[in-house]
């Protein structure tokens, strides 16, 4: 009986060390329901969330170019011609257009006896078109000497470069017209009219004065001692406009500021791209100095049609890449996405999700991929 016992003991501890392992090991898997079925039904049971559909929405067009900051550019005003000055139309300060009127000159000319006589100009518009040439030709072969020695920086050369292609352009429209539309016509009146948009500074002399060819009357610029200088390419011309507004961001400040002038940068005697000059509206304690890096941000007043959703539906991971759940056949399925610009609320997405996706906005921390959810309202 004793040895009975002992035997039956020893069965119990053989049946217990290999059965409490298995029940073990079962439960961790869930092959064995040994949970609460309370457990059971909050682990299973679908997550309440709130899904909306990507949104299009208008993003603000902008041209984002890194800039510096430069020396502002002055154009000169020389009369075509000698004579004396009837008209001035602009006063100093003033905004003008290209092609607006600046000043009138009634052109004189020398006779045998040494007087001064009222003359048509020259022999008219082809003439005057030759006198401009030349004095950009001049004025090129002074500016080219002066770069190749460090004297001048490049883009004072470039704007010379650019007003001699212009002058070579009008000459060349000259000797095809019996006339130039930039220089006189009749009674030896010749009007001077604004080669560039700009603010008129530097009126040398007033009306009713005798001036001689190639003297500087005024000149065209921003109006402040520095500009913001950026590159621009063709297509770009198709959203920047003169007066268009620009942000300025240097030194952990945004400056405000305004496009006042493009010039045509010339290479191989070919545009190869232009120049932005940026008017600025303010200098916070003088903090801008010319050569200094800034970042400019151009408004086109144009917009585009993007995808977007809101942007507390993105998640991020700790390889900066960027996810949202989408809720598709009753479950959450991530979704990894390329993003844009932050629009308000919304976020531009860069990366191909079909438009009619809806995307899960709330409980967004309680999800995992594949999980069961319930859209609700």
């Amino acid at each position: 009986m004793g040895n009975f016992n002992q035997q039956y003991r020893k069965l119990i501890a053989i049946t217990l060390f290999v059965l409490i392992p298995a029940i073990v090991y079962a439960v961790s898997y869930d092959l064995f329901p040994l949970r609460t079925w309370n457990e059971y039904i909050v682990n299973r049971a679908p997550i309440n969330v709130t899904a909306v559909p990507i949104s299009s929405i208008n993003k603000p067009l902008r041209v984002n170019r890194e800039g510096s900051i430069g020396n502002s550019v002055l154009v000169p005003i020389n009369a075509e011609l000698s004579g004396r000055l009837s008209e001035i139309y602009v006063t100093e300060g003033q905004s003008v257009k290209a092609g607006q009127p600046l000043l009138q000159i009634q052109g004189t000319a020398i006779s045998n006896d040494g007087e001064s006589s009222s003359a048509a100009p020259k022999t008219g518009g082809a003439l005057q078109a030759q006198d401009n040439y030349d004095i950009a030709l001049k004025e090129f072969n002074r500016y080219q000497k002066l770069y190749e020695i460090g004297a001048i920086p490049r883009r004072q050369f470039d704007n010379a470069a650019a007003r001699l292609q212009e002058a070579q352009a009008s000459l060349n429209g000259g000797q095809n017209a019996v006339t130039s539309t930039n220089a006189v016509t009749t009674n030896g009146l010749a009007t001077i009219k604004a080669p560039i948009d700009g603010i008129v500074s530097g009126i040398a002399i007033n009306s009713e004065k005798m001036i001689q060819a190639g003297q500087q009357l005024m000149a065209l610029g921003s109006g402040q001692e520095i500009d913001i200088v950026i590159h621009l390419d063709q297509n770009d011309l198709y959203l920047v406009h003169l007066g268009t507004s620009a942000t300025i961001e240097v030194l952990n400040q945004v400056i405000l500021g305004q496009v006042s002038s493009i010039y045509p940068e010339i290479e191989a005697n070919q545009i190869s791209s232009y120049m932005a000059h940026i008017k600025i509206k303010n200098n916070p304690e003088s903090i801008l100095k010319p050569g200094l890096a800034v970042n400019v941000g151009i408004d086109t007043s144009q917009a585009v049609t993007v995808l977007a959703v809101p942007n507390a539906s993105i998640i991020k991971d700790e390889q900066d890449r960027y996810y949202i759940f989408i809720a598709a056949n009753g479950k959450a399925v991530r979704q990894q996405i390329s993003i844009g610009e932050l629009i308000g609320d919304y976020r531009e997405i860069t990366s191909n999700i079909p438009q009619e996706s809806m995307v899960i906005v709330g409980n967004i921390d309680q999800i995992k991929n594949g999980a069961a959810i319930t859209i609700i309202q």
